[in-house]
C-alpha cells in the first residue's frame, strides 16, 4: 500500500480518511504503479492506494465508504484546449448546428421563430452552423438574416469559432460599413459586386467583443454555467483548460465569480491572452498564479492563414514568444495548418528561453503548439527538436471525419490529426475537445485516437497501410497525467497516488479490456473532485 507523503508546503490530513473508495478496477495512470484496488481519500487529497484489504482498516467512525462494485475508477479527465465560456454562450442561443438545421431556409425558419419571442431590438444569437453541412453548401448572408428578423440584431457563429456572421442592424451596431477596413488578424468578407459587407466576418470575435462588449442575463448566464458544469462532471471531466485568445483580467474575474458562487466546480485553468499579459502582471499574476481551483496558464497566441498570409508575420511571432518567455510565460500557440505549424517551430526553436521558476518546487514551464491538426512526416522531426508539447482533438476525426473523406484530398488524410504519428515520433502528446466546436465528450476522442474511425464507421484513412493510432491506455494517459502536465499541474493532479488532488471518476465499463466499439459509448458512473462526490448518474 502507498500512503501519504504530502508535497513541501502542503498540510496533511490528519485523523482517519474522509472517504474510501474499495472494490475497484483502479487504473492509477501512474507509470510505476498501474493498478490497485482501493483509494483512501483525506480531505481533497489522496490519503493510499492499494488492495481493498490494505485500504479498508483505515476507515474511522465518520468515514463515507463506497464500493465500487468492481468497476473501474481512474483520474478525472483533464480537457486541454477547450473555450468555457463559450460553450456557456452556446447554450443560451439557438441551435444552428447541422443536426438542427439542413439549409439556408431552415436556418431562416429557427431566427424567425426566436425573433417572434424576443422583444424587439434584443439580441439573437445563434451558434453552431456549418456552411458544407448547409444545402446550398455556403455561409448565410447578413440579407439571409434581415429576411427572417428584420427588427432585431442578430449574430450566428461558425462551428469552428472563427466566423460569424452578422445581420444589418448587428453590423450597424458594431460599426462595420463598406468603408471599413479589414482589420489586421481578420476578414470582413464583401459582395463581389456592391462591395458592401456581407455579414460574414473572420477571425474577428475579439474585434466585436471590443464593439459590442457583453450582453448577458446574469440569471440566464448562471443557470447555463451550472448547466455545463454538471455537464463536463458527468463527462468525468474535472479540470478544463480555457484557452481564449483575448482572455484578460475581465476573465480572470469572471472564473473567480462563478467558482466562488457554485455553478463552476470544474478545477480552470485560464490561458491569458498575449496581448494581455501587461494586465495580469500589475495585478500581480503570472504564469502558475491562483489556486488548485483557479489557475493562470500559459500565453495564447493565434497564428492563422485566414488573410491569405500568416498573421502574425514570422517576426512579429518571433517577438510575441519572446516577451512572454521573458515575462515567464510559457506559449501555446493556434496552428492548424502545415505552414502555421512549420512557423511555431521555427519561432519556438529560436525563441529566447524561458524563465526558470523562482521556487524549487516550481514546475518548469513547456510550450504548446494547439492543434497541429495537418502535421505530414516530414514536419514531425522539427516539431519533436523544439521540445514542445502538442494539445490536439482526435475528436474531430469522430465528429468531422466524414466530411474530410469527401472534402479533403487524399494524400493529406493521414496527415490530419495524426496522433498515432506524433506519439510514435516521442512528441509529448495531450488532449483536448476545443469545445463548443465539437462535443467534450472524451470517449468518442478516444475511440477515434484508438481506431481512426468516424462517427460514421469509416477509416481515416481508409488504406490501413497508412493508419498509425495509439492504445487505449496512451489515450486515457493523454486526457488524464498528459493534460496536468501541459498545464503544469502534473505535480498535483492526473494520476491516482498519495498526494495528488482527489479527482476521479468512477466508469461503467473497463477501457482497457473493453472493445474498441464500446469505447465511444463509455459512460461516467460517478464524479469527485477534491474529495468530494459531485455528479452521480441517475441523481
Amino acid at each position: 500500500m502507498r500512503n501519504l507523503a504530502p508535497p513541501s508546503g502542503q498540510q496533511e490530513g490528519t485523523g482517519p480518511p474522509s472517504l474510501l473508495l474499495l472494490n475497484a478496477r483502479v487504473l492509477t495512470m501512474d507509470r510505476h504503479h498501474a493498478g490497485a484496488q482501493a483509494v483512501a481519500i483525506c480531505g481533497n487529497t489522496i490519503a493510499a492506494v492499494g488492495s481493498s484489504s490494505e485500504v479498508a482498516p483505515l476507515a474511522g467512525p465518520a468515514t463515507h465508504k463506497i464500493d465500487c462494485g468492481g468497476k473501474t475508477l481512474m483520474p478525472g479527465f483533464v480537457d486541454s484546449h477547450c473555450h468555457v465560456l463559450a460553450q456557456v454562450a452556446s447554450l443560451q442561443g439557438i441551435d444552428c448546428s447541422p443536426k438542427a438545421v439542413s439549409s439556408i431556409e431552415a436556418l431562416e425558419g429557427v431566427v424567425k421563430r426566436q425573433a417572434e419571442i424576443t422583444q424587439a431590438g434584443h439580441w439573437i444569437r445563434g451558434f453552431g452552423y456549418d456552411d458544407l453541412s448547409l444545402l446550398e453548401n455556403r455561409h448565410p448572408t447578413r440579407w439571409d438574416l434581415d429576411h427572417a428578423a428584420p427588427n432585431h440584431p442578430v449574430r450566428l457563429d461558425h462551428r469552428s469559432g472563427h466566423a460569424s456572421v452578422l445581420n444589418s442592424q448587428a453590423l450597424d451596431l458594431a460599426g462595420i460599413n463598406e468603408t471599413t477596413p479589414d482589420p489586421v488578424e481578420g476578414v470582413i468578407h464583401r459582395d463581389g459586386h456592391t462591395g458592401q459587407p456581407s455579414g460574414l466576418l473572420f477571425e474577428m470575435s475579439g474585434y466585436l467583443r471590443q464593439r459590442l462588449g457583453a450582453s448577458r442575463d446574469q440569471a440566464a448566464f448562471q443557470d447555463s454555467v451550472h448547466h455545463l458544469n454538471n455537464t463536463l462532471l458527468g463527462y468525468g471531466i474535472t479540470s478544463v483548460q480555457d484557452a481564449g485568445p483575448d482572455n484578460g483580467l475581465d476573465r480572470w474575474r469572471t472564473f473567480q465569480e462563478l467558482q466562488s458562487s457554485g455553478p463552476l466546480q470544474c478545477r480552470v485553468t485560464m490561458f491569458a491572452g498575449a496581448s494581455r499579459l501587461n494586465e495580469f502582471q500589475s495585478a500581480g499574476l503570472s504564469w502558475g498564479s491562483g489556486g488548485e481551483q483557479l489557475r493562470l496558464g500559459h500565453a495564447k497566441i493565434m497564428l492563422t492563414l485566414t488573410t491569405g498570409a500568416l498573421e502574425p508575420s514570422l517576426a512579429a511571432l518571433g517577438v510575441m514568444v519572446d516577451n512572454a518567455h521573458r515575462s515567464g510565460f510559457p506559449v501555446a500557440i493556434h496552428a492548424i495548418e502545415q505552414e502555421a505549424i512549420e512557423a511555431a517551430v521555427r519561432v519556438l526553436n529560436d525563441a529566447t528561453p524561458l524563465s526558470k521558476p523562482a521556487s524549487e518546487t516550481s514546475v518548469q514551464p513547456i510550450d504548446r503548439i494547439e492543434h497541429c491538426a495537418e502535421c505530414p512526416p516530414q514536419l514531425m522531426a522539427e516539431l519533436a527538436k523544439s521540445g514542445c508539447m502538442v494539445v490536439t482533438q482526435p475528436g474531430f476525426i469522430f465528429w468531422n471525419g466524414d466530411n474530410y473523406l469527401e472534402r479533403v484530398n487524399a494524400s493529406m488524410l493521414p496527415d490530419l490529426y495524426p496522433v498515432g504519428a506524433l506519439a510514435k515520433f516521442g512528441i509529448p502528446l495531450a488532449f483536448g475537445s476545443d469545445a463548443p466546436v465539437i462535443d467534450a465528450n472524451p470517449w468518442p476522442a478516444i475511440f477515434a485516437a484508438v481506431t481512426r474511425r468516424t462517427s460514421g464507421g469509416r477509416f481515416l484513412p481508409p488504406d490501413d497501410s497508412q493508419r498509425r493510432t495509439i492504445t487505449v491506455a496512451e489515450a486515457l494517459r493523454m486526457y488524464t497525467s498528459d493534460g496536468a502536465n501541459a498545464e503544469g499541474a502534473g505535480h498535483r493532479k492526473g494520476t491516482i497516488q498519495p498526494g495528488k488532488l482527489a479527482d476521479l471518476v468512477l466508469l461503467d465499463t473497463d477501457p482497457i479490456n473493453a472493445e474498441p466499439d464500446q469505447l465511444r459509448e463509455i459512460r461516467a458512473m460517478l464524479t469527485i473532485v477534491g474529495g468530494r462526490v459531485v455528479w452521480e448518474r441517475g441523481s
